[in-house]
């Protein structure tokens, strides 16, 4: 749980579903017995059905019992008379009770005594004793619940004339009786009975007396009275002990014994339903009560008495001792916490004492103690020069043991591991406590941690009234079977208030986004922290099944809030890559308006910058068409992407605008060079008074590095593959694509048709490896043949997320990897076809529409020697894009090169469709039959509280991916993850594609070393982002189609741990994706109307001057040209880019400083002839036939679609 106050323990998963299976357990019952040690089947059917036929020991097991058991039936049989000496604790009086009734129906003459709490004190005092010889004038003296450490007591009672029994519990020491019969299973190491507390070390011994006296069975009478004790002094609940409080509270509930009714009546509990864990609550204080206020005799009494009338008015007595104990030890409590408060110095131990102190309550004001300082206490009474105290422990300091090291400071002790009384003159008081103090400083750290156990890590969503009551199975409750204490992680608390007279305790409503549970925390500490808090939480607490007004209603009962709240310290030499991205993200987010300007061959744009630092004059001194310099500064500390603009003597006169630097950084770092001029100077004038410079930049032909990132590698490389044999280059490219990982066997036999020059039809599930085929072949093709290829996505999207990770991928080959798509300008085009028909471009990404429409220009190049169509059911479905139907055209005029079809869903309709349009033969059709059974998808469709669910997700901590669908979101829910999870917040960034080549890289980088936890993205990190240890994917947006889900959703478990696929989206997210569709692909009729808007504002002005204005200025246009017009910024820069496609206007320079210049005579309106357009249509089709099929599947459904492929039902099927 991250903290030190708690253990979680250890999970066990196999034997959850072992024991769910085989004993038709609650999955969360078994959860919980079997991170509770629960090591088998057998093991938990015998602790589910505790008995004492099965687990009750034999009592002659237990030391001494036998000449026990002796002497006091030879007492029975001769008719002695036996005084049977107690305690005045709840064990110790229960004690006493079961041995006196039992031996009275056994025939005895039985006289019962409990010593006085004041005045006599604990165990075998002489005044106590005498007490007893005056009382009966016994022959033999029986103890229950004490005497193992009174030898010099016995030996005066036994000078007396008395004869003696010991029976006891407690840890034998230095001063155990001598010559007499003493039990006690502590007396031996392996006795099976050394858990028992003195009701049951005295049950057994009635059990023998029964055996022996001819009543075998007597003592199953009087097990519940033996449960209260054992219940009592918290002894463990295992073995011999579960079975006898289970048989107990089984007799307590058939409510036959007239003391316990009266007391449950008093107490206000139904006894028919009465559990071992609410006794501590409600019988035991009120019997414990009697005994520390000195009125033992009406507990006793009431124990033993079989007159239902008699018992309710000791009872009542009882209910208003414990009112007079409550206001004492309130009393004490505060004074003594005074007096501590005083002088604790921080030691190992408190030591307090007071003249006067009330006997009864200082073992409850020691627990109090040890809860507030965290360290043992001993709270001492003093009286007439003698100590007497009451010690309580923490954590596993054995304080009986470190007790036992003071003993010769001591009258005498007595007690166990965590709890002992101690008895001193008040003269050594003081040297006891050093010497203690000493003994403690001895001891380790971690002995003193008080770490409470959280079985088992849940859900809110298991929090039902059915799994919170079967629970109760795993009855009866107590030490070392306490009730479950649970935990849940990363939820929010929502609906704080602060509740009770004093404001003292909280109640909230814990969320996780997909269920809500009512919660309270009683004595909440640091209620104003806790009230305050709006981050997540971990919480541990208790389940109840609450019933209220005839409603019964899961609750928890929060024993601890756990804060998440305090950021994580920066490690020493972390980078801090979310810290540096959120410092300028909105300049991120900004680049979407300068998109593609690294791509254009030229642009327009302003300078920045020129009014600072005597600027001004250099500007003055410039003309239209000067030739300027750009000067990268990679070491400027404002911006590592600075590029300066510098006069012809190298004077700095301002800088490009940042957006701008970081598009073009990365390809001037890699060799291209922009020639710069001045367009004009602005200003300078009573309007406009600084004067201002619109530059021109032009691409300098010759210096466009190679592809992507293939100019930093060395050609050497390229070469050095090239002279490779077939095996070893295969070899080396796989290892240089994915590692030191094996290919599948699937990708061997495709790779080896493709070698063999065999047109091929690939099917495998999303995640298993399809891309790395042709990336593979690609790149032997390019390599061995100096052969081009040809990569076809269904989608324009698909393609740009595609080329960014497998240009740097190819890269690291010399290998060049360059995009076409309507989106790509005339110069783009012209430019990418001559770098593929010169060589210089191995690898071209396009969609099926510029490839039908371009088939020509692809064909002149004589270099495409393998076509690749990914995603390919799209191309196989019946009445498919007519682009997709042109492909037996286009493969022809390419010359035929090997095809390559790549898809997980291929029914054999559709499979035989690919093979047609791609001439593949039936026989090299390869289906990977694999499914992905580590995955599993979380159905959290139409949630309306998602940002909780995706809190609660991350604040796991497991390596979470959260899509949305714009750059904007990526931002913003990542800044809120981060408020909510602060803990976290350094390990939460975001990514998208507004992110230079290099903080990708660090992202990703620092994602994969485990430095961030959590990345919210659109689609950009998807396809070439190879992590494979991804844990959790959140589809918290609609993904745009089939193709983004299958992709997103296969970024989880790659490396086939488990994962989960989280679906947070809702048909709300269909709306916002069908309005940012329809401005990508616009209608008819909405194009007509832009068309006119431009075509009306160049008629109003010189045609040389262009239009200046962005897309917002002419949405607002329309609009007031035509009110009806549903045009926004997206459709406009859509429809802008349709029109330069079509040749209808030309642009140049970006943002404000685009100028918009309409042609003359425009030919026809053919919208079908621009990519650009067809290309949106087909994103507009896909959602369409995606969204009722995202929104009304089933989980199952759709975790088919990830995690296995749809295949053929013919072809090469490789397992494995």
């Amino acid at each position: 749980m991250g903290s030190r106050r708690w253990e979680l323990c250890a999970p066990n998963p196999a034997l959850e579903r072992e024991l769910s299976s085989q004993l038709r357990l609650v999955p969360l019952v078994a959860r919980v017995m079997a991170a509770r040690g629960v090591a088998s089947v057998d093991e938990a059917r015998a602790f589910l059905t505790p008995s004492l036929a099965r687990d009750w020991c034999d009592p002659l097991l237990v030391p001494g019992m036998a000449d026990a058991a002796g002497r006091i039936e030879r007492a029975v049989r001769t008719g002695q008379t036996v005084a049977i000496f107690g305690d005045f604790d709840v064990d110790g009086m229960s004690a006493t009770a079961l041995l006196t009734l039992g031996l009275r129906e056994l025939g005895a003459e039985v006289h019962p005594y409990i010593p006085h709490r004041f005045g006599e004190g604990y165990g075998l005092s002489r005044e106590a004793l005498g007490r007893v010889i005056e009382g009966c004038d016994p022959d033999l003296v029986v103890t229950v619940d004490n005497g193992i450490a009174a030898r010099e007591e016995v030996a005066w009672l036994v000078g007396q004339g008395v004869d003696v029994v010991v029976t006891d519990h407690h840890e034998p020491a230095e001063l155990v009786p001598e010559g007499v019969p003493v039990t006690d299973p502590k007396l031996a190491d392996d006795c099976p009975s050394r858990e028992l507390a003195g009701a049951g070390v005295a049950l057994k011994l009635l059990q023998e007396l029964g055996r022996r006296l001819g009543a075998p069975d007597i003592w199953r009478s009087y097990t519940e009275v033996a449960t209260l004790g054992t219940v009592s002094d918290m002894m463990l609940l295992s073995g011999e002990n579960r079975a006898l409080v289970a048989d107990g509270i089984s007799r307590m509930r058939e409510a036959a014994r007239p003391g316990i009714v009266a007391l449950a009546a008093t107490a206000r509990v139904d006894v028919t339903t009465i559990t071992s864990d609410q006794l501590p609550f409600s019988l035991v204080p009120r019997l414990n009560a009697a005994g520390r206020m000195g009125t033992t005799d009406v507990a006793f009494e009431l124990l033993l008495t079989d007159d239902l009338e008699r018992a309710q008015q000791l009872a009542a007595r009882l209910e208003q001792v414990n009112s007079e104990r409550r206001e004492i030890e309130a009393q004490l409590t505060e004074e003594a916490m005074a007096k501590v408060d005083s002088s604790f110095d921080g030691g190992r131990v408190v030591v307090v004492s007071g003249e006067g102190w009330h006997e009864g309550v200082k073992g409850i004001v020691a627990s109090r103690m040890t809860n507030r300082y965290h360290v043992p206490a001993i709270v001492f009474s003093i009286s007439d020069g003698i100590a007497r105290g009451s010690g309580r422990s923490v954590g596993s300091v054995d304080l009986f043991r470190a007790v036992e090291q003071c003993s010769d400071l001591l009258v005498r002790f007595g007690g166990h591991a965590g709890a002992v009384g101690v008895t001193c003159d008040v003269a050594n008081l003081d040297a006891f406590r050093v010497r203690l103090g000493e003994v403690m400083a001895e001891l380790p750290d971690s002995q003193f941690e008080d770490r409470g156990e959280v079985c088992a890590l849940v859900d809110l969503a298991e929090m039902t009234v059915p799994n919170i009551e079967a629970l109760e199975t795993l009855q009866p409750f107590g030490q070392g079977n306490k009730k479950p204490l649970l935990g849940v992680r990363g939820v929010s608390m929502r609906n704080r208030a602060r509740v009770g007279s004093d404001g003292s305790h909280l109640r909230f409503v814990a969320t996780d986004g997909m269920s809500s549970v009512p919660a309270i925390m009683f004595r909440a500490p640091d209620i104003e922290r806790a009230n305050d808090c709006d981050a997540a939480v971990d919480l541990v607490f208790e389940p109840v099944a609450e019933t209220w007004q005839g409603r019964t209603k899961p609750k928890l009962m929060v024993k601890d809030i756990l804060y998440r709240d305090e950021p994580e310290p920066a490690r020493e030499g972390e980078a801090g890559v979310a810290e540096e991205l959120f410092s300028h993200a909105s300049e991120i987010l900004s680049r979407d308006e300068f998109a593609g300007i690294a791509e254009a061959q030229g642009f327009v744009t302003k300078l920045m910058g020129v009014s600072f630092a005597g600027r001004q004059e250099l500007v003055r001194g410039l003309s239209a068409g000067d030739d300027l310099r750009l000067g990268r500064e990679p070491q400027n500390p404002d911006d590592p992407n600075a590029i300066a603009v510098l006069d012809g003597s190298g004077r700095r006169l301002g800088y490009l605008r940042r957006q701008i630097a970081a598009a073009l950084a990365p390809h001037v770092d890699a060799g291209r060079r922009y020639e710069a001029r001045v367009l004009d100077v602005t200003g300078g004038d009573e309007l406009r008074p600084t004067l201002g410079v619109n530059l021109r930049l032009e691409r300098v032909a010759g210096t466009e590095p190679t592809g992507g990132d293939a100019a930093c590698a060395p050609s050497s490389v390229r070469a050095e593959l090239a002279s490779l044999g077939a095996g070893e280059l295969r070899a080396r490219l796989v290892r240089s694509l994915i590692g030191d990982h094996e290919l599948l066997p699937a990708q061997v036999a495709a790779l080896d048709r493709l070698a063999a020059g065999r047109s091929t039809l690939c099917v495998m599930a999303t995640g298993r490896g399809k891309s790395l085929v042709f990336h593979v072949h690609a790149a032997i093709s390019a390599l061995r043949a100096g052969k081009a290829s040809v990569f076809v996505y269904p989608l324009r999207a698909l393609v740009s997320d595609q080329s960014f990770h497998l240009a740097a991928a190819f890269a690291k080959l010399g290998m060049s990897v360059r995009v076409l798509t309507g989106e790509s300008s005339r110069g783009e085009r012209d430019d990418v076809f001559c770098g593929l028909a010169s060589g210089a471009v191995d690898v071209l990404l396009t969609t099926p529409e510029f490839l039908a429409i371009h088939a020509d220009r692809f064909a002149s190049s004589g270099r495409v020697g393998f076509v690749v169509v990914d995603e390919a059911h799209h191309a196989g479905e019946t009445g498919g894009r007519s682009a997709y139907a042109q492909l037996p055209r286009v493969l022809e005029r390419l010359g035929n090169p090997v095809a390559l079809a790549v898809t997980a869903t291929a029914q054999a309709g559709v499979a035989r469709e690919l093979c047609r349009l791609l001439s593949i033969d039936e026989r090299d059709v390869v289906v990977d039959a694999s499914v992905r059974d580590n995955l599993r998808v979380r159905d959290c469709r139409e949630l309306r509280d998602r940002d909780s669910a995706l809190v609660s997700v991350v604040a796991t901590g497991m390596k979470t991916v959260v899509y949305v669908n714009s750059r904007e979101q990526s931002v913003s829910l990542a800044r809120m993850l981060r408020k909510a999870v602060p803990e976290l917040a350094r390990r939460i960034a975001f990514y998208n594609a507004g992110l230079t080549r290099a903080d990708r890289g660090r992202v990703e980088d620092a994602f994969r070393a485990g430095e961030l936890k959590c990345i919210v993205s659109t689609s950009a990190f998807g396809e070439g982002v190879n992590l494979p240890d991804i844990r959790n994917v959140m589809l918290y947006h609609m993904p745009f189609g089939s193709i983004e889900f299958n992709q997103m959703s296969g970024r989880a478990g790659r490396d086939g741990q488990d994962a989960c696929v989280w679906l947070l989206f809702g048909g709300r997210d269909a709306r916002i994706n069908e309005r940012i569709l329809a401005a990508s692909a616009p209608e008819r009729s909405e194009l007509v109307t832009l068309y006119r808007v431009l075509r009306e504002l160049a008629d109003g002005q010189a045609a040389a001057t262009g239009l200046r204005l962005t897309n917002a200025d002419l949405a607002q246009e329309a609009l007031l040209r035509h009110p009806a017009s549903q045009l926004d910024e997206r459709a406009v820069s859509c429809g802008i880019s349709v029109f330069r496609e079509l040749g209808f206007l030309s642009t140049d320079g970006y943002g404000s400083a685009r100028r918009i210049t309409m042609a003359q005579s425009p030919s026809h309106v053919q919208l079908d002839r621009s990519i650009r357009y067809l290309e949106g249509l087909r994103l507009r089709d896909e959602f369409q036939a995606f969204r009722d099929w995202a929104l009304s599947s089933s989980p199952q459904e759709l975790l088919d679609r990830i995690n296995r492929p749809i295949t053929p039902g013919f072809g090469d099927v490789v397992d494995g």
